[in-house]
């Protein structure tokens, strides 16, 4: 059986205790959730040659200090496991922790669990010290699983490639960065954008760059990039910084042709409507391409509830929520009425 297929059945099989999770020990968290995901990963978590519970990491004052788990290679470790219980919100004081632990070996990737929320750490910034952030990070139950897997799947026991990871986790870095510094610029330029621009030869300011000259144009700065970019940004949720990005003008062939735009968003704004007259408050992060425009539904908790993928060659709609296996496909307002 493939991976995915494996992947897909633990995905199933642990959203039926998904409203338990919350009271689940440490223990019943590390039984029910952590220790099945590793094993859909190819790893056997019954020998201690491989997956090794408690592993020593002796800090310079302390000894005796233990992680969680370890995944061994030739007797050493490859990746170390710090676990919570599922109830508990991950934060820097775990991740403290884990940072004691990362530069005690010579193993290159930690992992910071509750067995809902998995954050993958590294030490990109500075070599055995363990980043601030997480290169990966990813909700089992929350998440669209074809937005991660492929990710998960590179840890698998059989094609673990360090020299790979690592490659692919500072290019993952690098795009988290320029996406979420273009996201935040085509909200509010910067005043290293501005200034960036003000400084151009073609501007010929002729004076410095004051604070008042970068604040006096940031606006128009603003209204030129998203003239360019040719897209409206509405900010979704201050605390997810997402922000949902529609393309609203045609302005070089890579933007889709007007009357399907159009007839993309008609049905769009046709399923908002329909769900705000079920689901009380909700937000919307879309996520377009060249196919398809997805919608992911999150409740005000930002608790996701599903998606929505609007097919560009037909309009079709495939629902799916979140921890079903199969989308649905609707064909008309009434069925999403009834599915709902």
């Amino acid at each position: 059986m493939t991976f995915e297929k494996n992947f897909e059945r633990y995905l199933s099989r642990i959203e039926r205790i998904r409203w338990q999770a919350e009271d689940f020990t440490e223990e019943a968290t590390k039984t029910a959730l952590i220790m099945p995901f590793f094993s859909v990963l190819g790893y056997d978590v019954f020998d201690t040659n491989e997956f090794m519970p408690e592993f020593t990491c002796d800090v310079a004052t302390k000894k005796g200090e233990k992680v969680d788990y370890a995944i061994l290679k030739d007797g050493e470790p490859i990746i170390i496991i710090e676990a919570k219980r599922a109830g508990l919100k991950l934060q820097k004081q775990q991740q403290c922790q884990l940072f004691r632990y990362f530069s005690t070996n010579r193993c290159r990737i930690a992992i910071l669990t509750n067995g809902v929320i998995y954050q993958f750490f590294s030490d990109l910034n500075v070599p055995n010290i363990m980043d601030d952030e997480p290169f990966f990070e990813f909700n089992i139950f929350e998440d669209d699983p074809s937005i991660y897997i492929s990710s998960v799947k590179q840890f698998c026991k059989e094609q673990f490639d360090i020299k790979n990871v690592i490659s692919k986790a500072v290019f993952q870095k690098y795009a988290t960065v320029v996406e979420k510094t273009l996201k935040q610029d085509l909200l509010n330029p910067s005043d290293e954008l501005v200034k960036y621009f003000l400084s151009r030869p073609e501007v010929k300011t002729g004076n410095r760059i004051t604070s008042q000259m970068i604040e006096k144009h940031r606006e128009i700065t603003r209204q030129a990039m998203r003239k360019v970019f040719g897209v409206s940004i509405h900010e979704v949720s201050d605390e997810r910084e997402d922000y949902e990005i529609q393309v609203i003008s045609e302005n070089n062939e890579s933007f889709a042709e007007e009357s399907e735009l159009q007839s993309v968003q008609k049905i769009s704004e046709n399923i908002k409507n329909i769900l705000s007259g079920i689901i009380p408050d909700f937000s919307f992060i879309s996520e377009d391409s060249a196919d398809y425009c997805r919608l992911h539904i999150y409740t005000s908790a930002n608790k996701k509830i599903g998606n929505v993928k609007i097919i560009k060659s037909d309009f079709s709609i495939q629902w799916k929520k979140t921890g079903s296996s199969g989308m649905y496909i609707l064909k008309s307002e009434e069925d999403i009425k009834n599915y709902i």
